[in-house]
């Protein structure tokens, strides 16, 4: 019987990439997570369907695939009043690893982590990623752990803080020294949240590592796009050593506690070939038509008035942090009378729901969905032939959902490899591609994952998906896996399969703080 952990340790490596890695090891420039690999049990670990950061890390703190967890994008719509919401941990169906863990009587360690706001209800100490509303939110479910960190860490920020790619060489040095000195405070708030509760499992999320591929990618220097520019690859060398030293801080914690470490990524990275425009797609197609000039009032209208509500709130005491919903007239600017389909929202996949008159006639919008399946999987590059979507599909078949009840799109189209689908588009300009400076990369299907454990079998022969890291964490800390977790025990990564055992799990009850949170974080909307 093989050796089991007694903590677990992960260093959740946002938008970490093999592509970039194995030239970033071999160029010495992080030699911490070279030396994990060498010793760990290492390989490729697929992302959720689509592959962004909700439905990845929902992904892997639940151990389930989007149809169980209940979280599909970024946001959803309110069918009652045909708004766009943000999701948020509330809406999360099923316990995570946190919870199952609690509900073991062990203790948590969860910083930065998205899908964490409003927190939940565990032993333990959790502070919310960039999806929190503010630094305050970000620590409510530990208020005086906070105010440790406010007093002796004050680099650290749960807030991604490359919001776009620099322009000059003194924008980048700065924006660069700000991202070394937060990876830096990671691994300073870790050590404290250390001294603070006795865990079983810690995560430290790294999220500015996604970021700063996305707007910096060529000067990482690791594939045919990689540039060499003065000053500017030295910068982004040193955040990654940053990231490396502060991954090095945290093995020496983990070997101190006789702990397991899991380095997990939500989904890899790569150069972005170009931006697909989702509703020029539909438009082109004939399911949806743009607005004619001198018609434009209510859709402008409607984006002012949001805006306007949105700066009110901003405005009120207590009001910084609410994220009120969003009208659909607001988001998608199209003539309604003569629009078949639409994209609300969608960053990396096409979100399409069917207008309320076309849906509420069965034949017609059975005829309408199919066909939208159809373009989007005959939808290709122009230049290259290339398709733009991995696939398309209609939620209901594919997931056995009502996509109405649960807020869902009609169908889901996620972006193939190289292409960022989007949504977020001017109605009034008709190109369906473009390429885009500010985003020289983008994300793609196969993360990464590394497992350094007790009768570790090393090398780089794994094969996993994102939502089997869970159950395999449950397993080496002889937790019982709940029934509904989807994924499956990495025994292969082990000299000796683990011993597992099964369980119902824990049930999710009312957390009245996390309703109150809820309220505040929706407006008291939701």
């Amino acid at each position: 019987m093989p050796a089991s952990a007694t903590r677990v340790m992960f260093l959740g490596l946002d938008g970490g990439t093999q592509l970039a890695f194995e030239p970033l090891f071999a160029r010495g420039l992080m030699p911490n997570l070279a030396a994990l690999w060498r010793r760990a049990a290492f390989g490729t670990l697929r992302s959720s369907i689509p592959m962004v950061t909700p439905v990845a890390w929902t992904s892997f703190s639940t151990g389930c695939t989007p149809p169980v967890h209940g979280i599909h994008e970024f946001y959803y719509v309110e069918t009652s009043d045909r708004t766009v919401r943000p999701n948020h941990a509330g809406r999360v169906r099923v316990p995570t690893l946190w919870q199952v863990l609690s509900a073991a009587g062990r203790e948590v360690v969860s910083l930065n982590l998205p899908m964490t706001y409003p927190p939940p209800s565990v032993r333990g100490i959790v502070v919310a990623g960039a999806d929190a509303p503010g630094r305050d939110w970000a620590f409510a479910q530990c208020p005086e752990f906070g105010r440790e960190i406010f007093e002796h860490v004050p680099d650290y920020t749960h807030k991604i803080i490359w919001k776009g790619r620099p322009r000059k060489l003194d924008e980048l040095r700065a924006v660069a020294a700000r991202c070394s000195a937060v990876f830096r405070a990671q691994a300073d708030a870790a050590e404290r949240a250390d001294r603070r509760a006795d865990w079983s499992a810690m995560m430290v999320h790294f999220h500015n590592l996604d970021s700063l591929q996305h707007r910096l990618w060529p000067y990482l220097d690791v594939d045919e796009t990689g540039v060499r520019e003065k000053g500017w690859n030295e910068e982004v060398e040193g955040c990654l050593r940053a990231l490396d030293e502060a991954a090095g801080r945290l093995m020496e914690l983990a070997s101190k506690r006789d702990a397991a470490i899991v380095a997990v990524s939500d989904h890899g990275f790569g150069p972005c070939k170009a931006l697909v425009n989702v509703n020029g797609l539909l438009q082109k197609a004939g399911l949806q038509k743009r607005l004619a000039y001198g018609t434009r009032f209510r859709y402008r209208a409607s984006r002012l008035r949001d805006r306007f509500r949105r700066w009110q709130t901003r405005h009120e005491p207590g009001g910084a942090g609410r994220r009120l919903p969003r009208s659909i007239d607001g988001q998608v600017g199209c003539d309604w009378t003569r629009t078949v389909a639409f994209a609300p929202f969608g960053q990396l996949s096409g979100c399409v729901f069917l207008h309320p008159d076309v849906a509420s006639h069965a034949d017609r919008a059975d005829r309408m969905t199919a066909e939208i399946v159809e373009l989007f999987r005959e939808a290709r590059d122009p230049e290259t032939g290339d398709p733009l979507f991995a696939d398309a599909f209609t939620v209901a078949d594919q997931y056995g959902l009502d996509p109405e009840s649960e807020g869902l799109p009609v169908v889901l189209a996620p972006s193939a490899d190289g292409y960022q689908a989007q949504a977020k588009w001017s109605p009034f300009r008709g190109d369906l591609m473009r390429h885009d400076p500010n985003l020289p990369a983008t994300h793609r299907m196969d993360g990464i994952v590394a497992i350094d454990a007790p009768d570790i079998r090393p090398g780089g022969h794994l094969l996993a998906d994102l939502h089997d890291l869970a159950p395999t964490t449950l397993a080496m800390l002889g937790v019982r896996i709940p029934d509904r977790m989807e994924g499956r025990v990495l025994h292969e990564a082990f000299e000796t399969p683990l011993p597992v055992r099964y369980g119902a799990g824990p049930i999710l009850a009312a957390d009245p703080r996390q309703e109150e949170l809820l309220v505040a974080f929706c407006g008291g909307e939701e």
